[in-house]
C-alpha cells in the first residue's frame, strides 16, 4: 500500500465529475469493479485493484486530466 490518501474532493470537483460521468471509459472501470464486488466468491484482491483504478480515474477527470 503507497503512503496516505488524497484528499476528498471538493463539491465543484465532484458537481464537474458528475457532468462527465458518461465516460465510456470510466463506464467501464465502474462496471469491472461492480462486478467484481458482486461476484461470490468476491475476488476482494481483485475488485479493490479496480475500485482503485476506477476512483483514481474519476478523481483525475474531475481535475481536468486524462490519464
Amino acid at each position: 500500500m503507497s503512503g496516505a490518501a488524497p484528499p476528498p474532493l471538493t463539491r465543484d470537483e465532484v458537481d464537474g465529475a458528475l457532468r462527465r460521468l458518461r465516460d465510456d471509459e470510466l463506464t467501464a472501470m465502474c462496471e469491472r469493479a461492480r462486478a467484481l464486488l458482486w461476484t461470490s466468491p468476491c475476488d476482494l484482491r481483485g475488485a479493490t485493484v479496480a475500485l482503485s483504478v476506477y476512483q483514481q480515474a474519476f478523481s483525475a477527470r474531475a481535475k481536468g486530466s486524462r490519464r
